[in-house]
């Protein structure tokens, strides 16, 4: 007798800030984003992530008061061509 599996998909709506959130808490753990979310949904939760995600929203809004203290009168393009010019193959 033959046994024949189905895999269900499950899809939900996030908004961009949370499916950053969560991509940035995976890849902490070095998990993919499926992989993650399945952990979270069948297992303990687990108060690293917790302590990740106090970390993570430390380190982003630093470099965002630090973004907003800062200006540069150079283009995207200007600085785009910096970079690639000084990049070492």
């Amino acid at each position: 007798m033959q046994y024949f599996y189905y895999m269900s998909r499950l899809s939900i709506e996030v908004s961009s800030e949370q499916h950053q959130k969560i991509k940035a808490l995976a890849a902490l753990q070095g998990l993919s984003l499926e992989d993650y979310i399945l952990d979270k949904l069948l297992n303990t939760k687990d108060l690293k992530d917790e302590d990740a995600m106090v970390e993570l929203e430390k380190l982003l809004l630093e470099r965002i008061s630090q973004a907003k203290k800062s200006s540069s009168s150079k283009s995207l393009q200007e600085i785009t061509d910096s970079v690639i010019a000084n990049q070492k193959y």
